[in-house]
């Protein structure tokens, strides 16, 4: 039985910047090809998080060749476009941060949690609704976002230990609900900061939205694929 499609495709380049809307990606054995691949560390390669460092989802970054994920540009808070290894970078983040970073690879990615974040347009409308007005997606920084052939919001959470296959290989476990932090509430155009978006999953949903996901099997996944229960 069809569950219902993927309808949209993000990752993140470097952690805690804005990231990149696809149209085709590769989900392989630590999620999105690329995803989560770089970010900013201290001088103890602690990776530095939007949780406290909210100015960091200023900055953007997206692949130059995004079939093989590699060569990352950025585009900073006030749009200049700039390769990431150029040292002027690292020293702009420094000085904004007040501290000294610099910008790390990890081969299999810096998630939080799962390798896979997976949201609901159901459920994203839901919240909406709660909050008074359209909630952007990229407020949740999700990996896929799934429009169901049912209207009923937050079935998602009722998948926790089952298998979705997506498209023709993908296959991916459900682990856990998703908690949600501040980085919910700031805008991810203006960095402004709106402390009833986040409020509106602590009343609709007690602080969880979306889900975490391990990859089971890897394989592409496009916008428009089906979603099923794995046999």
């Amino acid at each position: 039985m069809s569950l219902g499609l993927v309808a949209d495709l993000w990752r993140f380049p470097v952690k805690s910047f804005g990231g990149e809307r696809v149209r085709r990606m590769f989900i392989g054995p630590f999620g999105a090809l690329g995803d989560r691949r770089h970010a900013l560390v201290d001088r103890e390669g602690t990776p530095i998080s939007a949780r406290r460092q909210t100015s960091l989802l200023r900055y953007a970054a997206e692949y130059i060749d995004p079939e093989t994920a590699e060569d990352v540009r950025v585009t900073t808070a006030d749009g200049r476009v700039m390769a990431l290894d150029d040292p002027d970078l690292t020293s702009e983040l420094s000085g904004l941060l007040d501290v000294d970073v610099d910008i790390a690879r990890f081969s299999h990615g810096c998630h939080d949690a799962g390798a896979v974040h997976l949201i609901t347009l159901q459920s994203l409308a839901a919240v909406s609704e709660s909050f008074g007005d359209d909630i952007d997606v990229r407020r949740f920084r999700p990996n896929l976002v799934l429009e169901l052939s049912a209207a009923r919001p937050f079935a998602e959470a009722d998948w926790v230990g089952r298998r979705l296959t997506i498209g023709q290989r993908l296959e991916l476990e459900i682990l856990v609900a998703t908690e949600r932090c501040v980085v919910t509430t700031v805008d991810p155009d203006t960095n402004a900061r709106d402390k009833r978006v986040h409020q509106a999953i602590i009343t609709e949903r007690e602080n969880f939205f979306g889900v975490y996901a391990r990859v089971c099997r890897p394989g592409w996944v496009v916008v428009g694929d089906p979603v099923t229960f794995a046999q």
